[in-house]
């Protein structure tokens, strides 16, 4: 969706959090999502072996790929992050 204001074109871009199962006791293992744990185990990762750990993702428009939220804050285009979503600014070309 995009928003208008004052001439600030901003684009909203949902923010995707991915809740992944690290193994701290085997390394080898590779990380899974906490969703195919719990369907694979049946149980929730028990700590201190496992933690769970949420990295926010969403896709650039720029470039079309994929980013964390704390790269995205990085762009000059970034404007604002709300609830779940990021707003990024472009300008309009304004009509004489």
């Amino acid at each position: 969706m995009k928003r208008t204001l004052a001439g600030l074109r901003a684009r909203e871009i949902p923010v995707r959090v991915l809740r992944l199962v690290l193994d701290l006791e085997d390394l080898f293992n590779p990380p899974l999502m906490l969703e195919d744990y719990v369907g694979r185990f049946k149980s929730d990762p028990a700590p201190p072996r496992f933690r769970v750990v949420e990295v926010e993702v969403l896709t650039c428009p720029e470039d079309g790929e994929p980013i964390t939220v704390s790269e995205c804050g990085k762009c000059p285009k970034f404007f604002r992050r709300f609830e779940d979503k990021v707003l990024c600014k472009s300008f309009m070309a304004l009509c004489h």
